[in-house]
Order: C-alpha cells, then structure tokens, then sequence
C-alpha cells in the first residue's frame, strides 16, 4: 500500500462516502504507477493516458464496492490491466488502436522489426479474410472489425444469434488454418506476444 494501512483504510472509508478530497489523494498517490504500468502494456502514451483516466474513473464508479481490508494499488492495478485488455481487443477491430500501438513500438525499440512483423501479419490476416465465403466474411466484418454482439450481427442481417456464433466459429477457424498453411502463424504469436 502508498500510504501507512490506517491511512489508507481511513481514505478508502471516505472515498466510499462520495469524498471528493480523498478521492484526490488517492488519485495522486497512484496515478503515475498505473500510468507506467498502462504504458509498459500498450507501449503508447496517449493509449495509457486513457487506461490511466478510466481507471480512476472506474474507481470513482465503484468507490460503494470497494473492500477497506484489501489493497487499493491491487485493485487499481487489476483495473488498469483489464483496461488495457480491453484496448488490445479493440485493436484487433479498430487499425488505428493497432496502428499506434505499432509506431510507438517502434520508437522504443531498435529497430522496425516490430513494425514489419505487424504489417506482414496485418497482411495475411486480411488475405484470409477475403477468402471467407460472402456471408461468413460479412459476419466476420461485422463483429471483429465494426464491433458489432453476436446479438446485433444477428439483427441487423435477419438470422440467429447461434448461426452468428458458428459462422464466427468457422471464419476464425479458417483464419488460423490460413495463417498456419501459409507459415504465417508464428508472425502471428510473435505479434501477440
């Protein structure tokens, strides 16, 4: 914990209370870690500045639930990872998340091979995805890139939820066969990783 264990129970009690004033304490007590913390995740100072704010905000949200027995910096720094998870997943749908992602990367590292192995994969995903049949690649589309439920997918194109789930099934399914027949899948790992 930041502060002395009765100190920062006595904070977290008053953080519970709606108070404005511990809240702010507590905010400059942890905002720099998370914000290291986000950046050594996402390797982007404007990304882990948003993981940084939603974190405090999250926590301001859920100050009613917060347990006084546990530490703040554990949970601060759960939230924060769930956070930037949740941002690496919106990558996958959003290019530009995975754009900056990509850039920053290469200005903290040596090289460009970073960058390389990005686009290249970047690449034969794409060319996996134009191989998907009509209708599969439209679903595809719909809930990977656009960000569209399952639930909504199935509404908008007038079908079940459950033939949204096994068309996503199959094109991610086709993806990964793609990407391994093409030696690309490794280009894969090592963009995740």
């Amino acid at each position: 914990m930041g502060l002395g264990s009765t100190s920062e129970i006595a904070l977290l009690e008053k953080l519970k209370l709606q108070d404005e004033n511990a809240f702010e304490q507590l905010y400059n007590l942890y905002v720099r870690k998370i914000y290291a913390y986000a950046l050594s995740i996402l390797k982007s100072a404007e990304l882990a500045e948003d993981v940084t704010q939603n974190t405090f905000v999250k926590l301001w949200e859920h100050r009613a639930l917060i347990h006084t027995d546990r530490s703040i910096q554990a949970y601060l720094f759960t939230i924060a990872k769930n956070q930037a998870l949740n941002v690496i997943k919106r990558a996958s749908r959003e290019v530009w998340i995975s754009d900056e992602i990509a850039e920053n990367a290469i200005h903290q590292s040596e090289n460009g091979l970073q960058y390389t192995e990005h686009k290249e994969t970047r690449a034969f995903i794409n060319q996996a995805i134009n191989q998907l049949p009509p209708q599969r690649k439209l679903i595809y589309n719909l809930c990977h890139n656009s960000g569209y439920t399952y639930k909504q997918a199935a509404e908008k194109l007038g079908i079940k939820d459950s033939t949204v789930n096994s068309q996503m099934v199959k094109a991610i399914r086709t993806i990964k066969e793609f990407m391994v027949k093409n030696g690309a899948l490794l280009l894969l790992f090592i963009h995740r990783s």
